[in-house]
């Protein structure tokens, strides 16, 4: 990767400051319909600012608690269907950007006009540098907006790449390294071909920091694609009526399992390391932590089976102490059949192909605990556990399926997937990468957070804890 010096790019920037103190909250909050936003304190302050041209911007924007957000800024002229998007937005003409305004399409125009393997730095309006890597890029035209992304925003520019805006960033003085831009730089030094191929990247370095924020990311768009929480509940649901049969309804786990082995073997040429004493003691008492609120939090039949399982669940999670020394390495950090998309192989008519998305790492972690090495037990384990809830959607949802078909679903699915992934690492000289003793102990912390999440988020979701603990402690009561 290559460095190159690109033009600060500062046409039409006079008073960009302004406008964005005199804006009102609506300026950093995206329009998504029942999605909340945190709280933001007015006066906003510009940080710092790519501009993109045309009157199109890739901003870092302050509120007086500190809060800071990426925020995609156009400036607009005052006509019927902008006026009331801008006076929202405060003064300036100037407002938050959305599919169509052409700020995703301006940063897909500027990687393309950079030679691949480069890093052009730009000095920022206002505060830092903005540096833009390019590993690939092709001209695009035409914005949509993807409705699915909760945690940031995603724009698909010409039916050929995604651009993912980072929305929120940790306070000034916080670590803010994000694990994405590595995690991509390492997969495609590799070659791997098991993720959206990546395009580039955009990181702000404030001044005095040694942490870049991270931007934006963009990577290749892959035409009818589903993820696992569309194709695989379909394809269960299917072979519950008898319309698919066990081999096909059981190829896909094994699909899987063999792709989240190439990802683990791809990013452990970037090195491993033994897990610290003092990372599995941590880990052990957030694990314990989670169970003891979960029990606190949890009310009704759900609450009570959780709180009569509570001591064979912390039993359970004992291994975790005894877990240093384990391989660590960059991992995917949220792997979830949700991750996965399946989408036509181009190369086999009427056949599919699957592909890990999102590098991101847990959303509801600081982004340095993101970009932490841990075990490929972790993502293994959080690709087991989701299989078990796909089959709990299915039993849950209509038209009734038979259950018994469901169940033995689940527990195949879970061995097509384990049995692939030990083949393929075994057949590079890599299984001691994974230490089974984890798996178990990790499946049982990860259904005490879904809990926490149905009792945050999802009320209703607690159904599939319920029913996934009931069957890995092997206890339906």
């Amino acid at each position: 990767m290559t460095t190159a010096a690109a033009d600060d790019g500062r046409d039409g920037v006079d008073g960009l400051g302004g406008a964005v103190a005199g804006a009102g909250p609506a300026l950093v909050r995206r329009p998504r319909a029942g999605f909340t936003d945190d709280p933001v304190v007015p006066p906003l302050r510009l940080l710092a600012a790519l501009d993109l041209g045309g009157g199109r911007y890739l901003a870092v924007v302050a509120d007086a608690a500190g809060s800071r957000w990426t925020v995609p800024l156009v400036r607009t002229t005052a006509t019927a269907a902008t006026t009331a998007a801008t006076t929202a937005a405060g003064s300036g003409g100037l407002r938050r950007a959305v599919a169509g305004d052409g700020v995703a399409q301006a940063l897909v125009a500027r990687l393309a006009a950079s030679p691949a393997g480069t890093v052009a730095t730009n000095p920022a309006l206002g505060e830092g540098t903005v540096h833009v890597t390019t590993w690939f890029a092709e001209p695009a035209t035409g914005e949509r907006a993807v409705a699915v992304d909760q945690t940031n925003e995603s724009v698909v520019v010409g039916e050929r790449a995604v651009v993912k805006w980072t929305l929120r960033h940790p306070p000034d003085g916080v670590d803010a390294r994000h694990p994405a831009p590595d995690r991509l730089a390492a997969l495609a030094a590799a070659g791997f071909s098991g993720t959206p191929r990546p395009w580039g990247a955009v990181t702000l370095t404030p001044p005095g920091a040694t942490q870049p924020l991270l931007l934006a990311t963009v990577v290749a768009y892959l035409p009818g694609a589903l993820d696992g929480w569309d194709w695989a509940v379909a394809d269960v649901r299917a072979h519950a009526r008898g319309e698919l049969d066990l081999a096909a309804a059981l190829a896909p786990a094994a699909a899987v399992g063999d792709l989240v082995a190439r990802l683990h073997l791809a990013l452990a040429a970037g090195g491993t390391a033994p897990l610290r004493p003092q990372d599995a003691a941590t880990w052990t008492a957030q694990a314990r932590a989670d169970l003891d609120e979960a029990c606190r939090s949890v009310d009704g039949p759900e609450g009570a089976r959780l709180a009569a399982r509570a001591p064979r669940i912390a039993a359970g999670l004992l291994p975790l102490a005894g877990a240093a020394g384990t391989p660590v390495i960059d991992v995917h950090g949220d792997l979830h059949v949700g991750q996965v998309l399946r989408h036509p192989d181009p190369g086999v008519p009427g056949g599919h192909a699957y592909a890990v998305v999102d590098l991101d790492g847990n959303p509801v972690l600081a982004p340095a605990e993101r970009a932490r090495r841990r075990p490929v037990a972790v993502d293994v384990a959080g690709m087991l556990a989701s299989l078990d809830h796909v089959g709990r959607v299915v039993l849950r949802s209509p038209p009734e399926v038979d259950a018994a078909v469901v169940e033995r679903w689940i527990g195949w699915s879970e061995g097509a997937f384990l049995d692939r992934y030990r083949a393929t690492l075994a057949r590079h000289g890599a299984g001691d990468l994974l230490d089974e003793r984890l798996l178990l102990p990790l499946r049982l912390h990860q259904e005490c957070r879904e809990f926490l999440y149905a009792v945050r988020h999802l009320p209703h979701w607690r159904y599939v804890p319920d029913g996934a603990l009931g069957r890995l402690l092997d206890d339906r009561g």
